[in-house]
């Protein structure tokens, strides 16, 4: 005896959504570090803002669930590590698990910087999830005004 299952092109639609949607969680951030080697040790990658004033430049990570004593961020030959991991929210002891999107684990991120910054004065701000990691620029490197005298 055959059964007929009832075909929805609704759920085939979900289906490629939900797809897609996993593919486009990664954020379009790469596992790879500045030397295009692959990065075994991420299990996620927070998302980044870089940005720059006249006497900084700024590295915001979003890190919520991220314990501050769990980050770690170096400097060395122009380069800014930033090391971390998210611990496992609560760990699944029900029978019936229905959607399960959190993402624990270690992450890197490696940014490269000019040469013509203040590496000991590199500083960090952690409040609310966002990491705030401030580069301030070398003195030589800011933009200077000049007035020329017209003759």
């Amino acid at each position: 005896m055959r059964s007929l299952i009832k075909w929805s092109p609704i759920s085939d639609f979900h289906d490629v959504t939900n797809q897609l949607s996993n593919l486009m969680n990664l954020g379009h951030r790469s596992y790879y570090n500045h030397e295009d080697e692959v990065n075994d040790d991420a299990h996620w990658i927070p998302a980044v803002n870089i940005s720059e004033d006249d006497s900084s430049y700024y590295i915001d990570l979003e890190v919520p669930g991220v314990e501050k004593e769990d980050i770690q961020i170096n400097y060395e030959n122009g380069v800014i590590t930033v090391n971390g991991e998210r611990k496992r929210f609560r760990e699944h002891q029900k029978d019936k698990i229905h959607k399960a999107e959190f993402v624990a684990g270690k992450f890197s991120r490696n940014f490269k910087v000019p040469r013509e910054v203040e590496s000991n004065a590199i500083n960090a701000l952690f409040e609310n999830g966002i990491l705030e990691v401030s580069v301030p620029k070398a003195e030589s490197s800011k933009p200077k005004k000049v007035k020329i005298e017209v003759k």
